[in-house]
């Protein structure tokens, strides 16, 4: 899609949120005001995420974080959806761990505390003199918990609440803490630049070595020894269960932190502001990409690595082969075509920075995409085969994308600036280039066919007609393609700006309908080209447009703030709410409303249809 005078006009709209009740807005005498209750108007930019820090895998299948943020325990499942738990006590919580009797425990830095909470959300707080600025948390032997304290102490708390301190010239500054291969806890003095062993008894050992420089994270590797990281140097290291000490040098090494035990046996690491593989005894692989964003918890999940992305508000999850996906509490932007998915999601495109392809429930919850196959993508449709499919105006291809997030691109020397997408009724997928004037073809397998005509000028939106054609919307008219490529153009006129049309839909009468956001007005052609024009002065700049599920056309004002509707019989309403800003795309949702994408506020709108309409 583009929107008419985009780069002039985004700067006008600010970020509007939240719920409203839609209000008809004024229109011309002529058209009738619909009849019924408005609808409303919900808008999605996501929540649920606030400067997560720590993150570890729950007894439910799902990973569990801490919002330091807003005090907060939140939940997420492995599909995305997050759910946030408060209650009493919890203050700047920190670090979370599973426990032994299938709750999650967690560290309050503020509250100096120690905190748990149950798979169902009650909340559980446990204090004690000692307990101070509490940090790292992990399961210990039996049914223990083992905590790090900010006073130079070792912290060990029973399911059943009873804590326990250790104190000892061997603790000096302590930072990351684990359960050994031994049945002792280790963990790493990051003021002395040792590796510390205690048992349950509470007897202490230090380990010392020249190569240990700000030691920080500590995990129980695969191969029965403990593997830590230096936030100083070029090194991360490995201590036998007998307290030898072996350094292993890695090039890229910025500041590592948090290191795990991944699923896959590798050693995984947060390393400044990106993620690090390391196989044992292998080569490191690092991650690096604006899908991680100062990540500070990492934890082996049931189906990858996870992390939490203090600086935007993320959770995200990366495979063991490297593919990352992030879960937003919000932070898409500028979204801009919009699609029913086969999943019964929303799925659209973003061209905000970074470029991504999001899929969202009708509930609300956004996953998003990115990768080298999405380059500013503009319309997306869902295709035959069951995947997402999208035009990339930004480096010319046509993408596709599996509802698992699997991204594949085609190029050919005939995709010039692609912009609408469609499926059509021979089993492929169909586009506009814009910038070459022609339609094109591209079966389910990649195969591209371009269509060029003289009669073609700037080819936006597209669609399957009533009669087995396409149809596309162009500067200089309606025009169809059969699918063995014959083209025909219908006009309204030979006046100046009579024919530039935007975007077009089947409607439930059999006719074609379209957007002309020069004229502000929603036009209806019959198959044989007959042209009848609406208008109204709620129509401000229209846009996409979309049949409804309640018999009628539904479009978006870019310039006027709202959603409009018009009857099959002509009957333009409008409706206005402070959540609607700069809206483009508008498709149909599996769940009987009306979804759209707002350009100005970096989200996605809901709206109903009116009853009794």
């Amino acid at each position: 899609m583009r929107p008419t005078g985009l780069r002039a006009v985004v700067a006008m709209f600010t970020l509007a949120g939240g719920l409203a009740l839609a209000s008809p807005a004024a229109h011309a005498a002529g058209p009738r005001a619909v009849a019924g209750t408005p609808p409303v108007v919900t808008t999605y930019p996501g929540n649920g995420i606030d400067d997560p820090v720590g993150i570890t895998a729950g007894p439910d299948g799902a990973l569990w974080f801490t919002n330091d943020g807003d005090d907060k325990i939140g939940r997420i499942t492995t599909g995305g959806q997050v759910t946030d738990f408060s209650g009493k006590g919890i203050n700047n919580p920190q670090s979370i761990t599973a426990g032994a009797d299938g709750a999650l425990w967690f560290t309050n830095y503020t509250g100096n505390s120690i905190g748990k909470i149950t798979t169902s959300g009650q909340v559980t707080i446990y204090t004690a003199k000692g307990v101070v600025d509490p940090g790292q948390i992990t399961a210990g032997p039996g049914n223990t918990l083992w905590f790090l304290n900010g006073d130079k102490s070792i912290g060990e708390i029973t399911t059943s609440g009873t804590i326990t301190l250790f104190t000892g010239a061997d603790i000096v500054g302590p930072a990351g803490i684990t359960e050994g291969p031994d049945g002792a806890m280790w963990y790493t003095n990051s003021g002395s630049n040792s590796i510390g062993r205690i048992t349950t008894s509470g007897a202490m050992t230090e380990f010392t070595h020249s190569g240990i420089d700000d030691p920080a994270g500590i995990t129980a590797g695969s191969d029965g020894n403990l593997w830590f990281t230096n936030l100083v140097g070029k090194d991360i290291g490995q201590v036998t269960p007998s307290g030898q000490v072996t350094m292993v040098t890695l090039q890229a090494l910025v500041k590592p932190s948090w290191i795990i035990n991944g699923p896959d046996g590798d050693l995984w690491f947060v390393n400044s502001n990106a993620l690090a593989q390391v196989p044992i005894g292998g080569k490191a692989v690092y991650y690096r990409n604006s899908k991680i964003d100062i990540p500070e918890g990492i934890a082996a999940g049931p189906d990858g690595v996870w992390y939490t992305n203090y600086a935007d508000n993320t959770i995200a999850r990366i495979t063991t082969s490297g593919t990352i996906t992030v879960f937003h509490g919000n932070g898409f932007t500028s979204p801009f075509g919009i699609t029913s998915g086969p999943n019964g999601n929303l799925w659209f495109t973003t061209t905000g920075n970074p470029n991504e392809i999001g899929d969202m429930t009708t509930s609300g919850q956004v996953i998003t995409h990115q990768g080298k196959a999405i380059d500013e993508p503009n319309g997306i449709t869902a295709g035959p085969d069951g995947a997402l499919w999208f035009t990339n105006d930004g480096d010319n291809t046509i993408a596709r994308m599996t509802k698992a997030g699997n991204l594949t691109s085609y190029t050919n020397p005939g995709i010039a600036q692609p912009e609408g997408i469609t499926a059509g009724p021979d089993g492929a997928l169909w586009f506009t280039n814009d910038g070459s004037g022609t339609i094109g073809r591209i079966t389910t397998s990649g195969a591209v066919t371009i269509h060029k005509s003289s009669l073609i000028k700037n080819p936006q939106g597209i669609v399957s007609g009533p009669d087995g054609a396409l149809w596309f919307a162009t500067a200089n008219g309606i025009g169809e393609i059969t699918t063995s490529g014959t083209v025909t153009m219908h006009k309204n006129g030979s006046k100046a700006g009579a024919n530039e049309y935007d975007y077009i839909t089947a409607g439930p009468d059999g006719n074609l309908w379209f957007t002309s956001s020069g004229s502000n007005r929603i036009g209806k052609m019959t198959p044989s080209g007959t042209f009848t024009f609406y208008t109204a002065n709620s129509v401000n700049g229209p846009e996409g447009i979309a049949a409804g599920p309640d018999g009628a056309l539904w479009f978006t004002n870019q310039f006027g703030k709202s959603i409009g509707r018009v009857t099959t019989s002509g009957t333009v309403t409008a409706y206005m709410s402070p959540a609607i800003s700069f809206p483009l795309g508008i498709t149909a949702g599996s769940d009987g409303a009306l979804w759209f994408t707002n350009f100005g506020n970096d989200s996605l709108g809901r709206i109903t249809t009116p009853a009794g309409g």
